[in-house]
C-alpha cells in the first residue's frame, strides 16, 4: 500500500512537469555518451571570429560592421567554389551604414548565387513601428509554405518579423526563421520547423536550407510529422504538441569544419587581383556553407547539450539541418500516457517480488529493473531515436524499495520479537535463530506432520505440594522446570505448555526433522539422569526428591497456532498427542518413569535399549498398544539389565498365550536377576490374581487401563 502511494504522488509530481528537468539531464547525458561523431557532413561554417574582428580593423583598416560589398565578395568566392547552398545566420535589418548602394551590391550578389537569409519572429512588437510590422509581413508572405493536412494550434504564433531590408530580402532564394528556443536551463535541445505568423507558415532556417538542398516541393503533416516530400526523396521530421523538433546534436560546433569569414572574403579579393587565395575552393564544393558569428563582441552564443556555455547560435540550426538530411531527430516519450504505466507496473513486481522473497532477492531484483531501464534507454535513444523517462521510474523503483524493504524491516523485527518471546523460552537457541532467519518455517493455522510428543509429571506430587509452604514450592518448580526445559531445548524440542508440574513438550516442529523421536528419546534419557544428580542435591539440602514420569509418542499430529482471535498458542493434537498423555500416566501401573509407544520404538530401534512392557488399551482408546520402557542407549546398558530384559521379554510372551505357570518360572528369574524389578513384581502380582480365573479363549493378553495413572 506505501508503495502504490508512493507511485501516485510520483505520477502526480510527474503530470506537473516536476521531471522536466531530469529528462533534460538524461537527454543531454544520451547524446554526449551514446551519439557518434559523423564521418563527414555536407554542412561547414563560415564564422566572423574575434581574431577576424582584429585583422580587419588592424591590418585591412576596416571596423565594425563590415561593409556589405564585403559579404558579396564571400558569396562570390563561394558560388565560385561550387558551394551548394550559401546561408546567412545574420539578420540585417538595417540598411548598410554605407548607403544603399552598398545594400544593392549585396542584394544582387545574393540573387546570383541564390542564398538564403535569416529573418527573426517573435511575439511582440518590441519598438517596430506598425507599418515597418506589415512591410515585414508582406516581403516575408512570398516565402511561406503551404502545408497540407491538419496543423491547427500546433504551430506557435509568432505575430511579428524582423526581415532582412527590402534590398537584401527580395534578392532572397528564400528565408528562414532563426529563432532559438532554450529550456528552463537555457539549452537550446528543441527548434520549431514552422513559424505561424497568422495568415501563413515560414520555415526556419533549417527547414529552409535542408529542403532546398533536398529539392523538397511538398510539406504535409501526418499526425505528428512533418513530411517533406521531393522528386526522388522522403523526409519526416516527428514534433512535438508545440511543433518543436528536438535535434540530436553530433558533437558541439567544432564537430563541423569551420573558416574564417575574413579570409573567404580576402580569398576573393587575391582571386580578383590574380593571387592565390587563403583556402582551396574545393573545400567549398558541394557544401552547405553557413555563415554567422563566433565573436564574443558580437553576443551570438547559444548553448547546448555538449557546450553549455559559448557555443556559437550558428550550430544550433547547422545541427538541425543535419538531422533532416539524415533523419536523426528525437522522440520523446515523455507523455504520462507512457510512464505512468510504467512506474505502476515496476512497482507492482516490486511489490510482488518483497512479499515473497528476503530483503536481498528485492534488492537484486530492483537493481536489475534499473539496469534493465538504462539499458532500453540507451538502445532506443542509440539506434531508434527514441527518448523514454528513467529519471521518474528510477526514483519510484529506489523510493518504492526503500518503503517496502522498511516495512518489511518493522514487520520481520515484530515477527522476530512475537517468535523469540514466543518460543525462546521453550525451544533451544538454535532453533529460535532458525525460525526468525526463515518465519516461513513457522505454519500458521496448523498442518498435519508426523512428529513426537512428550508428557511428564512428578510422582506424588499433590502430597510432596503439601509438605512445602508456597515460596519453597514454587522455588523448587522453577528450578525442576528450568533444569528440564534446557534438557528438551538442548535436544531440539518444544516446550508446548506447563500445567502446574507436568510438561508438554514436542520434537518435529515448527522446524521439521526426521530425527524427531531420536531427539526426543535421547532428551527423556538426559532428564532422567539429571533428575538423579538433582535428588542428591536436593535430600542434601533437606528438600523432597522428584521422581517424573514420562510418556513418549510418535505419529500425525496437528501443529500450528491454535486458539481465539485474540489469544494464540502454538501447539499440537491429536489422537497421538493424546496416547502419549496415557502413555506417561501408564507408568504407575508397571512403576515405571519412560514409557515409549510402539511407534516411536520402530523409529528409533537401533539406537536405544528398550523393554516390551504390555500390550496395554488405555483409557479412552478401543485399540490395543505395544508399549516399551526406555532404559538407555545401545551400549550403555549394564549386561545385568540385558540379561532381565529377555527374561522378562520370554516371560511376557508366555504370559500373553495364557501360560501363566511357565510366565511365572521366568518373572521370578528376572527378579532374581534385579530384585526390585518394578514392572517384573507388577506382573507376578498379575499372575497370582489371575490365576484359575481365566477361562480358556478369554485371555487377549491385553491390559485394559482403568483410570489414566
Amino acid at each position: 500500500m506505501l508503495c502504490v502511494i508512493f507511485t501516485v504522488g510520483i505520477s502526480i509530481l510527474y503530470i506537473g512537469g516536476a521531471f522536466q528537468s531530469a529528462h533534460h539531464a538524461v537527454s543531454d547525458l544520451l547524446q554526449t555518451h551514446f551519439t557518434a561523431v559523423p564521418s563527414e557532413s555536407p554542412i561547414v561554417y563560415l564564422l566572423i571570429t574575434d581574431a577576424g574582428l582584429i585583422e580587419a580593423e588592424e591590418v585591412d583598416g576596416i571596423s565594425w560592421p563590415w561593409p556589405r560589398s564585403a559579404y558579396a565578395e564571400a558569396i562570390r568566392f563561394l558560388k565560385d567554389a561550387g558551394a551548394k547552398e550559401i546561408v546567412f545566420d545574420m539578420i540585417f535589418t538595417e540598411r548598410s551604414v554605407l548607403g544603399m548602394d552598398d545594400d544593392i551590391a549585396f542584394g544582387n550578389a545574393i540573387e546570383e548565387a541564390g542564398v538564403i537569409l535569416a529573418t527573426l519572429s517573435s511575439q511582440s512588437q518590441s519598438g517596430m513601428s506598425n507599418q515597418a510590422s506589415r512591410k515585414n509581413a508582406q516581403m516575408a508572405k512570398k516565402f511561406a509554405l503551404k502545408v497540407d493536412g491538419a496543423y491547427e494550434n500546433i504551430f506557435q504564433n509568432y505575430s511579428f518579423l524582423r526581415t532582412p531590408v527590402a534590398e537584401l530580402i527580395n534578392k532572397a532564394k528564400t528565408i528562414g526563421d532563426v529563432k532559438f528556443i532554450q529550456d528552463n536551463d537555457g539549452i537550446g535541445r528543441r527548434i520549431p520547423m514552422l513559424i505561424d505568423s497568422g495568415d501563413y507558415l515560414l520555415p526556419s532556417l533549417s527547414l529552409a536550407t535542408a529542403a532546398s538542398y533536398l529539392g523538397i516541393t511538398s510539406y504535409q503533416m501526418k499526425g505528428t510529422n512533418l513530411v517533406l516530400s521531393g522528386a526522388s526523396i522522403t523526409r519526416q521530421i516527428p514534433l512535438d504538441a508545440k511543433g518543436m523538433a528536438r535535434p540530436r546534436y553530433y558533437g558541439d560546433s567544432n564537430v563541423y569544419k569551420k573558416y574564417s569569414l575574413l579570409r573567404v572574403i580576402k580569398s576573393q579579393i587575391l582571386i580578383n587581383e590574380g593571387g592565390a587565395p587563403y583556402y582551396d575552393p574545393a573545400l567549398f564544393k558541394d557544401k552547405i556553407v553557413m555563415i554567422g558569428s563566433d565573436a564574443t563582441e558580437l553576443k551570438d552564443f547559444r548553448p547546448n547539450p555538449f557546450n553549455k556555455s559559448n557555443d556559437s547560435g550558428i550550430h544550433y540550426h547547422g545541427t538541425a539541418i543535419h538531422n533532416i538530411l539524415v533523419g536523426g531527430f528525437l522522440e520523446s516519450r515523455y507523455e504520462p500516457i507512457y510512464v505512468l504505466p510504467v512506474l505502476f507496473l515496476t512497482a507492482l513486481m516490486l511489490v510482488f517480488i518483497s512479499a515473497r522473497y528476503k530483503a536481498s532477492v528485492s534488492f537484486s531484483f530492483t537493481f536489475l529493473l534499473l539496469i534493465l531501464t538504462q539499458g532500453i534507454a540507451v538502445y532506443l535513444f542509440k539506434y531508434h531515436n527514441i527518448l523514454i523517462d528513467v529519471a521518474a521510474t528510477s526514483i519510484n523503483l529506489i523510493g518504492c524499495f526503500i518503503l517496502v524493504t522498511g516495512f518489511n524491516y518493522v514487520i520481520e523485527a515484530k515477527q522476530r520479537l512475537f517468535i523469540t518471546s514466543a518460543f525462546g523460552q521453550y525451544m533451544s537457541p538454535d532453533v529460535v535463530t532458525a525460525l526468525v532467519g526463515d518465519p516461513d518455517r513457522l505454519k500458521l493455522g496448523g498442518e498435519v506432520r508426523m512428529m513426537t510428543a512428550f508428557f511428564s509429571d512428578i510422582q506424588g506430587f499433590s502430597s510432596i505440594s503439601e509438605k512445602l509452604s508456597p515460596e519453597d514450592l514454587v522455588a523448587l518448580l522453577n528450578e525442576y522446570l528450568s533444569e528440564m526445559c534446557d534438557i528438551i531445548g538442548r535436544h531440539h524440542g518444544t516446550v508446548d505448555k506447563f500445567e502446574g508440574d507436568a510438561i508438554m513438550a514436542f520434537w518435529g516442529a515448527p522446524i521439521y526433522t526426521e530425527e524427531h523421536a531420536k531427539f526426543a528419546l535421547q532428551a527423556s534419557l538426559e532428564m532422567q539422569q539429571r533428575l538423579q544428580v538433582l535428588r542428591r542435591k536436593w535430600i542434601a539440602e533437606g528438600r523432597e526428591p522428584l521422581y517424573v514420569r514420562m510418556g513418549i509418542n510418535s505419529g500425525l499430529m496437528l501443529v500450528g497456532n491454535m486458539g481465539s482471535r485474540n489469544r494464540m498458542d502454538y501447539t499440537i493434537m491429536g489422537d497421538a498427542v493424546n496416547l502419549a498423555s496415557r502413555l506417561e500416566g501408564a507408568n504407575k501401573f508397571y512403576g515405571t518413569y519412560l514409557m515409549v509407544s510402539e511407534s516411536t520404538k520402530i523409529l528409533t530401534d537401533e539406537l536405544f535399549v528398550m523393554r516390551e512392557l504390555d500390550l496395554i488399551q488405555v483409557m479412552g482408546k478401543q485399540e490395543s498398544v505395544h508399549v516399551y520402557e526406555l532404559l538407555g542407549k545401545q551400549g550403555e546398558v549394564e549386561d545385568s539389565k540385558l540379561a532381565m530384559i529377555r527374561l522378562f521379554e520370554e516371560a511376557l510372551a508366555k504370559y500373553r498365550e495364557g501360560c501363566f505357570s511357565e510366565a511365572r518360572v521366568l518373572f521370578t528369574k528376572a527378579r532374581d536377576v534385579i530384585e526390585n524389578d518394578s514392572p517384573t513384581l507388577e506382573f507376578l502380582r498379575r499372575i497370582e490374581a489371575l490365576n484359575g480365573k481365566v477361562a480358556p479363549g478369554d485371555w487377549n493378553g491385553v491390559f485394559k487401563a482403568d483410570s489414566k495413572g
